[in-house]
């Protein structure tokens, strides 16, 4: 006997899913009024794909990149489609979840409406309407995933096996792991055709196995599996390899612990629903109509304790199946307990409370995560950033792919390798010195932190600008600048460096060299300058290949010569060569000549250029060229100082040192010497917009006595001023 009336007619159950219908949809509006703003990072790499189909640049995230980053075609198809009406691709795609979260609510009480009461079917409704896994997977593929998969199981429950595989088929589409819902329906139907009458010759049942089923389905997944086979080269996605950690423990369900805790640990009632799945498992298994959900949730849980795919919004579909066990589990408890002359006003009174007790808990639970955290907003404030400020052919490498590479509209690389073509090893450094790309953007994450401040990165990227926002731990966001261009120039100013760089092609199983090396020779062939540095910085993760390859290597190589013609050499597994015309120092972009800069009896600054020009942005770096004339030789080694001050005279930010990073003090320079020395000073992240001085002057760095020029002044300004700019955001960490 069930909970509800017997004969209870169809006119009042046709009410009843309307009833809980309307209360489901109720609180999924106000809940999504509450997340209408929320959304997180992965959503925008699909976005991105989504944006580009629809400006008919193809199903890629850099155009002309045929890399499959996104792992949900069929959304991504849909959302392109959206894009189309409308560009404001975050709120269509929180309203498409919301609305795909009532249509999965009423699959899932339909499909049980036979099996389960109003109450049971009603908690069902309750309970996923208020799931705050639910809500912070919006935006994504995940919404349309579930009903999908409620749709595949309703369908099969009404005996529609056919269109059910179909159904199956799409959300393959939707994201790969569709595979089990198919290979679980079809396991079924040879189940129930196992289970047929045995009397018949296997001639008669042969005819009747599902080879049918698995046909459709097969032509179903077909279409995308081959387009993608061909477009992308793969039928995968590059972001399974990326994400998944094959058989290394149990992380699929430690990970799911600490989502629960996340999500659900303020609601202990959510314990109880452990044993009621445990027998809605066994309770499904006996009946024909629910016994694929039961199915495909074991399989489902099963392939990802494999895959270690842990990603919370991985779990939001197969908690949208439990709910369904669980009340099905409950329902069966229900009626044990009735069938033992338990008061039944009391067993549904207690059902009840205890269904709107955890859904009033998951609401207080979900309320909070409405908030987009503070990192989306820093993100987007970096990819606007790199939008209207740097060249359209930029290339940007990020950690965190999706909003940055979404606002930014440039080639984007990713460390993980999501949309990257045969990246080898997914490690920030060796990205970064495999591809050099023009400007890289590190977070506080403690492996970015480590890494920028190692020296072979800053001598390769300077700070450019450096955004944040309140809350937020990843601030401050930095953008690093690629300090030296890909391309050899064949002319060069004196004093500043000569980048040497080129492809350098690795064969499978090659050693790799342990040096790269570079010299500067005259026109007869005599070696005047040398470098040498490891190998790609170090940065290969191995000291043999385990596949081929190829990498960028780059060399710095300084031009301490006099101006005139000269042959450069680089010599890594392939020798390279040409030659550099050296101007004088005088040439350099901006330079502007000086007067009245004499330090008596030791030098004169004779001029003065800013290489990257006199606008400079908050947490970037300003570089400033000085030109030294020496008149004698100093007994001390003595130390620079450059300032940069505000119009009240305050410094704001300076640089110290001997001069040429500390390679030429004082004591090493020759009478009518000439010495180029390029200096780097960083600026705080908190500096305001304005006009700044530049002040140059020397010091005894034991003392900390200033020494005076012939005018009498302890230091002189530089003929120019700087225009600061700031970037955007709070500028706090």
């Amino acid at each position: 006997m069930g909970l509800s009336a017997p004969n209870r007619s169809k006119f009042s159950s046709k009410h009843a899913f309307l009833l809980i219908i309307l209360v489901a949809a109720t609180i999924t509006v106000v809940l999504t009024a509450d997340f209408w703003h929320y959304t997180q990072d992965d959503v925008f790499i699909t976005y991105t794909y989504s944006r580009n189909i629809a400006q008919g640049q193809g199903f890629v995230f850099n155009p002309g990149e045929r890399v499959q980053g996104t792992t949900t075609p069929l959304y991504t198809l849909l959302m392109a489609g959206v894009y189309l009406l409308n560009p404001d691709l975050l709120h269509a795609g929180n309203m498409l979840s919301a609305v795909f979260l009532v249509l999965a609510c009423g699959l899932a009480i339909s499909l049980v409406q036979t099996e389960l009461s109003v109450y049971s079917r009603f908690a069902i409704a309750i309970i996923l309407v208020t799931s705050p896994l639910v809500y912070v997977s919006f935006g994504m593929e995940t919404l349309l995933y579930c009903v999908l998969l409620m749709l595949t199981f309703w369908l099969w429950g009404h005996g529609h096996h056919r269109m059910a595989m179909l159904a199956a088929a799409a959300l393959t589409w939707t994201r790969a792991d569709g595979v089990v819902l198919g290979g679980t329906l079809w396991l079924a139907a040879a189940w129930e055709w196992w289970q047929e009458d045995s009397s018949q010759p296997w001639s008669v049942r042969v005819t009747r196995f599902p080879w049918l089923l698995g046909i459709i389905y097969m032509a179903g997944i077909a279409p995308w599996f081959g387009f993608a086979w061909i477009y992308f080269g793969t039928p995968l996605p590059n972001t399974l390899s990326a994400k998944q950690e094959i058989l290394q423990g149990l992380k699929f369900w430690a990970d799911g612990i600490g989502w629960w805790k996340a999500f659900y640990g303020n609601n202990p009632l959510t314990l109880l629903a452990l044993p009621l799945i445990l027998v809605g498992i066994w309770q499904a298994m006996l009946r024909p109509r629910l016994r694929p959900l039961a199915l495909w949730a074991i399989v489902f849980t099963a392939g990802y304790t494999v895959l270690n795919v842990t990603a919370f919004w991985y779990y939001t579909p197969l908690i949208a199946a439990l709910v369904i066990l669980a009340a099905v589990g409950g329902e069966w408890l229900a009626r044990l307990l009735l069938r033992h002359r338990f008061n039944r006003l009391a067993v549904v009174g207690i059902s009840l409370a205890l269904v709107i007790a955890c859904g009033i808990m998951a609401i207080i639970s979900a309320w909070p995560y409405g908030t987009p955290p503070p990192r989306v907003d820093t993100y987007r404030l970096v990819g606007q950033w790199i939008d209207q400020n740097t060249e359209p052919d930029s290339t940007i490498l990020v950690g965190d792919l999706g909003i940055i590479g979404y606002h930014a509209k440039r080639r984007t690389l990713d460390t993980p390798g999501l949309v990257v073509p045969n990246l080898p090893h997914w490690q920030d450094g060796y990205t970064i010195a495999k591809y050099r790309p023009e400007y890289v953007i590190a977070t506080q994450y403690y492996a970015w932190v480590d890494l920028v401040s190692q020296d072979w990165f800053t001598r390769q990227y300077m700070p450019v600008a450096q955004l944040s926002t309140h809350g937020d731990i990843m601030s401050p966001i930095t953008l690093y600048h690629r300090r030296m261009p890909l391309s050899v120039p064949t002319q060069a100013v004196q004093g500043f460096d000569l980048p040497l760089s080129g492809p350098v092609e690795l064969d499978e199983g090659e050693i790799l060299p342990e040096v790269t090396q570079a010299q500067l020779l005259s026109l007869t062939g005599e070696t005047l300058v040398g470098a040498s540095q490891p190998f790609l910085w170090e940065q290969y993760p191995d000291r043999q290949t385990t596949r081929s390859d190829k990498v960028f290597e780059q060399i710095a190589l300084p031009l301490t010569v006099p101006p005139g013609s000269y042959i450069w050499e680089m010599a890594c597994i392939e020798n390279l060569h040409g030659e550099v015309e050296v101007l004088p120092a005088t040439k350099a972009d901006g330079y502007v000549a000086m007067s009245d800069a004499t330090w008596d009896d030791f030098t004169q600054l004779a001029g003065a250029a800013l290489p990257q020009g006199d606008e400079t942005w908050s947490g970037g770096t300003l570089d400033i060229m000085l030109h030294w004339e020496t008149i004698g030789i100093p007994s001390l080694d003595y130390s620079i100082f450059v300032h940069l001050r505000d119009v009240g005279g305050q410094v704001v930010a300076q640089a110290d040192g001997y001069p040429r990073a500390g390679s030429r003090p004082t004591t090493t320079w020759s009478a009518g010497e000439i010495i180029i020395d390029v200096w780097y000073v960083a600026l705080p992240p908190t500096l305001p917009a304005g006009d700044y001085e530049v002040w140059v002057g020397w010091y005894d760095w034991r003392t900390g006595e200033r020494l005076a020029l012939l005018s009498g002044q302890d230091s002189i300004k530089l003929p120019f001023d700087i225009h600061n700019k700031w970037p955007g955001g709070s500028g706090l960490p």
